[in-house]
């Protein structure tokens, strides 16, 4: 006990009862009030003097008249409240302590309209939106603790109607029924309370912060972990009971995320197989990309995520072929060069959504990031060919450098718990590439007798990673990345001649190259 009022009230206590009489006989009722926990300093003092007004009144013997007890009591709460704790300094002015029993027997927070909330499913391969299941209210009591924070889905400010948050109280005992209990709401809007009557049951709106939209466009950050609102919530009691424990008091915070569910779709074609050499590289055609955007069944405006991948990806893989083509015709001894084929990156359909969701708890717990998503999508297909005639030494040979294959990237996302973390979940979404370069080496006969061949297997690959990954641009969320380079293609190749006999030597065919380095965002 240290508030000097606790303190005053425990002593006043050993002149009725004697010095320490908690540790004798028949006073096993103070022994165990007093093993209550420090924080409940004030109700163990209080319900220490509720006790002996009962007992000095049970015994007709007591020399102590329970009145004058009170009275006392009274006296000691007017002389020593307004002296603090020990060790604490002076409150220029102190809150008055409670006297008289007042708590709350209960608590019940609702979210109304929870279950009219729509969000978009996965079914059969079909999207649909449909609205959500109801949420459960959530209840605070002796029994049931208050959690960390409320959870609360709103649109943002300006985009429809504020979600509504009841709260209903149930009194246990109040000291004034005028004022307790109460409720405190402070956020951005400034402080609403209510007293008395009025927390029988009372709503108010809950809006959520206006949450910017990415540089690049809607929906090209995508499952982005945009910021709640914070409020405060106070549900007020005095916390005293003559008899038990109490409630109190509960101090909660209100986090309110914004309520938006977002939907997109991405369907891209590779273009056709086409001969870039010697056409000139301005010529290259490129593929073709559609994509939609929706929140909340809203249509939304896609032109920024389609540029990125009609624009910039695509553009980055025009990019690439221009310097093969550049490479290729740099090659020395090289005649009739001709490179043809295709090269497509994140090529395929791919639909996602998400937003914030109530968790397992509902209410009780923190918001849930929820990603549904349906990827089916080749994260690299290549077929390219360069070919061209090459002369070594005055021996020449018909060389085609193959670059083939294709990579899939294809995913089922359903992320509906914590069980699985947002971080480890992208990670997943991420395809490698490493496919082997091939090179076909045909000799071709010439006046000077020598004979170009191949003598080993040829080095190099196309390699890198394609997919998804946490935003390398700043802030939250996930954006589409392709990140392609070709390891240097060199060949072993021996040439014999009728009188100097055999030679063999490696020839480079193409530098190592980085030919794509592209992020959506």
């Amino acid at each position: 006990i240290g508030h000097a009022a606790g303190v005053a009230r425990y002593v006043n206590l050993c002149v009725v009862w004697g010095p320490s009489f908690q540790d004798r006989p028949g006073f096993e009722w103070a022994r165990g009030l007093l093993a209550a926990p420090a924080a409940q300093e004030w109700l163990t003092v209080h319900q220490l003097v509720r006790r002996s007004y009962a007992e000095l009144r049970q015994r007709p013997d007591a020399r102590i008249d329970p009145g004058k007890l009170a009275e006392v009591d009274e006296h000691l709460l007017d002389q020593f409240g307004s002296l603090g704790r020990a060790g604490a300094m002076l409150e220029g002015e102190p809150k008055a302590l409670p006297r008289a029993a007042c708590d709350l027997e209960a608590a019940e927070l609702r979210v109304l309209g929870s279950e009219s909330m729509q969000r978009y499913r996965l079914e059969a391969g079909e999207w649909q939106r449909g609205p959500g299941t109801a949420l459960a209210p959530l209840r605070i009591a002796l029994t049931a603790p208050a959690p960390a924070l409320i959870s609360v889905l709103s649109p943002q400010r300006g985009h429809g109607a504020a979600t509504q948050l009841q709260v209903r109280l149930r009194a246990h005992v109040t000291c004034d029924a005028d004022h307790h209990p109460g409720i405190e709401f402070a956020g951005t809007q400034g402080l609403w309370e209510w007293h008395g009557h009025e927390t029988r049951a009372v709503s108010w709106p809950v809006a959520s912060l206006a949450q910017p939209v990415p540089a690049a466009g809607p929906g090209t950050a995508i499952a982005e972990e945009t910021s709640p609102d914070i409020y405060r919530l106070d549900l007020l009691a005095c916390g005293l009971r003559d008899e038990g424990d109490a409630l109190g008091s509960v101090r909660l915070q209100v986090w309110a995320w914004p309520s938006t569910q977002w939907w997109i779709e991405v369907q891209r074609k590779i273009q056709p197989s086409q001969q870039l050499l010697p056409a000139k590289p301005s010529e290259i055609a490129r593929g073709s990309t559609r994509c939609r955007i929706e929140a909340d069944g809203a249509s939304q405006d896609a032109s920024g995520l389609e540029a990125g991948f009609a624009q910039g990806l695509d553009g980055a893989c025009a990019q690439a072929l221009r310097l093969l083509t550049s490479e290729w015709g740099k090659l020395a001894g090289l005649e009739q060069a001709v490179l043809e084929g295709a090269l497509g990156v994140l090529v395929g359909r791919a639909a996602l959504s998400w937003g914030w969701h109530y968790a397992s708890q509902g209410m009780g717990e923190r918001a849930l990031m929820r990603v549904l998503g349906q990827i089916e999508m080749q994260a690299c297909r290549v077929d390219l060919q360069l070919r061209g005639d090459l002369e070594v030494d005055g021996a020449s040979a018909r060389v085609c450098v193959k670059l083939a294959g294709e990579v899939p990237l294809q995913h089922e996302l359903n992320r509906a718990s914590d069980d699985s973390p947002l971080l480890e979940t992208v990670l997943l979404l991420t395809a490698r590439v490493a496919l082997p370069v091939e090179v076909e080496f045909v000799p071709l006969a010439g006046t000077s007798g020598r004979v170009l061949q191949a003598a080993g297997r040829p080095g190099g690959a196309l390699v890198g990673e394609v997919g998804l990954r946490p935003r390398t641009s700043g802030g939250s969320g996930w954006e589409w990345f392709a990140r392609l380079r070709l390891e240097p293609v060199t060949l072993s190749v021996s040439c014999s001649d009728p009188f100097d006999g055999e030679s063999v030597r490696t020839l480079a065919l193409l530098p190592a190259l980085t030919l794509v380095d592209w992020s959506l965002g």
